[in-house]
């Protein structure tokens, strides 16, 4: 997982540091609705990407989410 996106996780979202890796479902990350929502507004904010709630709820692990996000802010 980038550091990007560790440091929102744990700096802004308040999210445990010793439930984030890349295999981690956002369920044992410690992720819920609010979560989700806030993260697509920071990325929108932070990196000007749109990544939707539906996006970040998609995604199986924390590794799949990251790859999403470096995929959007490389426009792929």
């Amino acid at each position: 997982m980038t550091g990007d996106l560790s440091r929102i996780l744990t700096d802004v979202l308040k999210l445990p540091a010793d439930r984030l890796s890349d295999d981690a479902s956002l369920d044992h990350a410690g992720f819920d609705s609010l979560a989700v929502v806030e993260l697509s507004v920071l990325l929108a904010e932070r990196f000007g990407i749109d990544v939707s709630d539906n996006d970040i709820k998609d995604a199986a692990t924390l590794g799949q989410l990251d790859l999403l996000i470096t995929s959007k802010r490389s426009g792929r």
